[in-house]
């Protein structure tokens, strides 16, 4: 399992990635809401949290809260920000 820092640096530019052995339709069908769903789903490790917001016309925050519980549940993990990632965006 995957150790975390005791605080995620939770940003806009946070990413997240989906865990492979639960991209399933079975799994996908046990998340609670249809908007958790749709985050779970635009979750590729690439896309921050403000695209994911964007795509979906909701918060950064809506989507932060979202990813939260889908960590909790296994279902994502967090992508650290290197600084190559930074150098691409800039």
């Amino acid at each position: 399992m995957q150790e975390y820092p005791s605080a995620l640096p939770l940003s806009e530019q946070t990413r997240f990635r989906r865990v492979l052995a639960r991209v399933n339709p079975a799994s996908i069908e046990q998340l609670d809401y249809r908007r958790e769903r749709q985050v779970y789903l635009l979750t590729n490790g690439t896309r921050t949290i403000g695209q994911i917001g964007g795509l979906l016309g909701i918060t950064s925050i809506e989507v932060a809260r979202m990813m939260k519980r889908l960590v909790e549940q296994g279902y994502v993990e967090f992508v650290l920000f290197d600084e190559d990632q930074m150098r691409k965006i800039r």
